[in-house]
């Protein structure tokens, strides 16, 4: 997959290549294999307004537009002339500000496209079939992140980009491959581990690799790479990855705070400028993760973090199909029950840190 296109509201890059390191061919001057991506804070009761918009009258009118509606949820309209193609997802959210993704995939080669929701913090995921839809122009994915011509695009967005191929849902993988996983010989990249190798668990256990996804992302919002340093969290080095990688947090003052042995703590909450900083800005992040057969953490440079929740995906198709995971077997892969530890909220994770650090 190769992203071309990222905007926020500090600066656009646009690259017919491919932003990554790796290279492609120049897209031509339509593209009709993509996936446009959003990520935005909305609430649920909100107005109903544009989050993102592009209207252009040459060389033909046309409209490409995303809205928030009332009571939590995405309306999408590509308008080509006189033909329309349009979808929603209701989301029913509890008024409150939250993060949302939006995802639009399109393959009309296939006569097929995708509007799709998910929360970043969480496994939930909706997605609907879009009938009749058009190629998009790549001038105007242009335009989107590069902010010409009449783009609309609201404050709430974090961030906008544009892919060649259809982006998967559900689980990610967060882990930079660089980043050194406790084996039976030793530490070793996890972008280098393969399914039918083992690894050591938090527990001491050896445990087999069923299967490791890769995928490269926007290195924005959700994705942006977060640095974990040495020597917090146990880390005998710094490792990178991805804001929504928990941590497994033991201790005398996880006993003390909690009442439990162990709690998970999403990496994004250990942002304070000591612990974990924000990596600096960069186009796109590649990430890797591990499926383990009763979801294990695992042991990175010292500090043990969890492998890939997948949850009951073998039990939904439609969902497995659309995964990082969908050309594996349903077979082949295991059922996770849910986290056995509290996952902590931003203002826990503060607490917990600043009791440590004391």
């Amino acid at each position: 997959m190769n992203w071309i296109g990222l905007t926020d509201h500090d600066e656009g890059r646009f690259a017919p290549g491919g932003l990554g390191p790796v290279k492609g061919n120049d897209v031509g001057d339509m593209l009709d294999r993509g996936t446009l991506m959003i990520e935005t804070r909305v609430a649920g009761d909100d107005r109903p307004h544009d989050l993102l918009g592009l209207v252009h009258s040459f060389p033909w009118a046309r409209e490409l537009a995303f809205r928030a509606v009332p009571g939590g949820g995405i309306a999408m309209v590509h308008k080509n002339h006189d033909d329309l193609t349009h979808a929603a997802i209701r989301w029913l959210g509890d008024g409150r500000p939250q993060t949302l993704r939006i995802s639009y995939a399109w393959d009309t080669s296939q006569g097929w496209a995708r509007l799709s929701l998910e929360q970043p913090e969480s496994t939930r995921v909706l997605h609907s079939t879009v009938t009749n839809p058009r190629p998009i122009l790549t001038s105007d994915l242009r335009d989107i992140t590069l902010g010409s011509g009449a783009r609309t695009l609201s404050k709430e967005v974090l961030f906008v980009a544009a892919a060649t191929d259809i982006t998967p849902l559900g689980p990610m993988p967060s882990l930079h491959p660089g980043t050194p996983i406790a084996t039976p010989t030793g530490y070793r990249a996890a972008g280098n581990l393969r399914r039918g190798d083992t690894v050591i668990s938090d527990a001491g256990q050896i445990i087999p690799v069923l299967q490791t996804v890769r995928h490269a992302m926007p290195a924005r919002g959700s994705f942006a790479p977060v640095r974990l340093h040495a020597p917090y969290f146990e880390l005998g080095r710094d490792i990178v990855v991805a804001p929504e990688q928990r941590l497994v947090l033991k201790g005398s003052e996880v006993e003390y705070i909690f009442g439990q042995e162990a709690v998970l703590v999403p990496a994004r909450h250990l942002v304070n400028g000591y612990a974990a900083s924000w990596v600096a800005p960069q186009s796109v992040a590649e990430y890797v993760q591990l499926v383990l057969p009763g979801h294990e953490a695992i042991m990175a440079a010292g500090a043990a973090l969890e492998s890939l929740y997948i949850g009951r995906l073998r039990r939904k198709p439609d969902h497995l199909a659309a995964s990082v995971l969908s050309d594996v077997p349903r077979g082949l892969l295991p059922e996770h029950a849910r986290p056995i530890h509290q996952v902590l909220r931003p203002f826990e994770a503060i607490t917990l840190i600043d009791q440590r650090a004391a």
